[in-house]
């Protein structure tokens, strides 16, 4: 799955000509990998007076969320998000250097939860952090727990902020927020796979939740005044839940021989098309397995409505793929009560009496 950059809250529009039309022009030459003009259309806007943090936000965010929403539309392929994303790292390395020294003593950690590879939200979030004027330690993708209890204990920053995009990676959260405790520093969590209310996060273990740079900057600046109290307890979870996760595949791998002896389209299905069907029964179950650590059923039912999507944007009639898919979350459901019954119930709860799916640039 992919996860687009959310757009933080509270910076103006970029002036001039590049709001929506500059991030198309950004975006022609992205996809084609041109790093040289992405990177000197970024400094032009700095250099007409644009501050760093707008031009992250409402060009570069703006523009990895629409090669996102691209990708799961099927109008670019893999290679084209990949090519475009590259630039954008060229082009965030370029605004870095751009930003001042730090106006601000005390350093912030940043971090993404150990698993989540997807670093580039988590350094825009960091690079703004800069812009406004913080000392920043970015700590790049998928950090492990015992490698930043090693940078903590040394360094001691005022805070870690964590970012997560998507929910199987909710544990890594909970390590790396049980690991800044254990040296009294609180955590600040975002990113897209925490939500919109403090809930998720609250619940892995941190101390604070932002939506945006500028509710971030708020906290963090009231923590370097006064440090909040942070927990002396390690986050606890059901371990059935932990379980669940780490046996996705095998749980799929039961369920798909369960589906293809019950649901007679899985005949039509050839190797490749039962390898997709696999994998996406193990998605369905590490979010099942997501949301039972945060008490939330939307972090699968949100999952859902995005595979869904993906696949009624690569020709699968919604009717079809909304039988397809209760089917598989009938199949699953009892596979899944063995290890969880409480997530066996989210699964049955998430099938759907209609088909709601409308592929990307339809209507009707």
């Amino acid at each position: 799955m992919r996860s687009p950059v959310p757009a933080p809250r509270g910076h103006r529009p970029v002036p001039g000509d590049a709001g929506r039309s500059a991030v198309e022009a950004y975006l022609r030459y992205a996809v084609h990998g041109d790093a040289r003009v992405g990177v000197r259309l970024v400094l032009d806007l700095i250099d007409n007076g644009v501050p760093s943090g707008d031009v992250i936000v409402n060009l570069l965010a703006a523009a990895q969320n629409e090669v996102g929403e691209r990708w799961l539309a099927n109008r670019w392929t893999v290679a084209e998000e990949h090519l475009a994303s590259g630039v954008s790292q060229k082009a965030l390395d370029a605004v870095a250097h751009a930003i001042g020294a730090p106006t601000s003593t005390g350093l912030i950690a940043v971090a993404c939860a150990e698993g989540d590879w997807h670093s580039l939200p988590a350094q825009m979030f960091a690079e703004m952090l800069r812009a406004e004027g913080f000392a920043v330690a970015f700590l790049g993708a998928s950090t492990p727990a015992d490698h930043v209890a090693s940078f903590l204990s040394r360094r001691r920053p005022d805070a870690l902020a964590v970012s997560c995009n998507l929910a199987p990676f909710f544990g890594g959260v909970t390590r790396l927020a049980d690991t800044a405790h254990r040296y009294r520093i609180p955590v600040l969590a975002g990113g897209r796979a925490l939500g919109r209310e403090p809930g998720r996060a609250v619940r892995l273990g941190a101390d604070a939740w932002a939506p945006g740079i500028d509710d971030a900057v708020a906290v963090l600046r009231g923590w370097q005044q006064q440090p909040p109290p942070v927990r002396a307890e390690p986050t606890s979870f059901t371990t059935a839940a932990v379980r669940l996760d780490v046996t996705a595949a095998e749980i799929a791998a039961e369920a798909l021989e369960s589906l293809c002896a019950g649901y007679p389209p899985m005949a039509s299905l050839d190797d490749a098309g039962l390898a997709r069907t696999r994998k996406d029964l193990a998605h369905i179950t590490r979010f099942a397995a997501a949301a039972r650590l945060v008490d939330d059923q939307t972090v699968l039912t949100e999952m859902l409505d995005w595979l869904q999507a993906f696949h009624a944007n690569r020709g699968v009639r919604a009717a079809a793929l909304s039988v397809g898919l209760n089917a598989g979350l009938t199949a699953l459901a009892p596979v899944i009560r063995r290890t969880d019954p409480g997530a066996a119930r989210l699964v049955l709860g998430a099938v759907r009496d209609e088909p709601a799916v409308t592929p990307r640039g339809e209507s009707g």
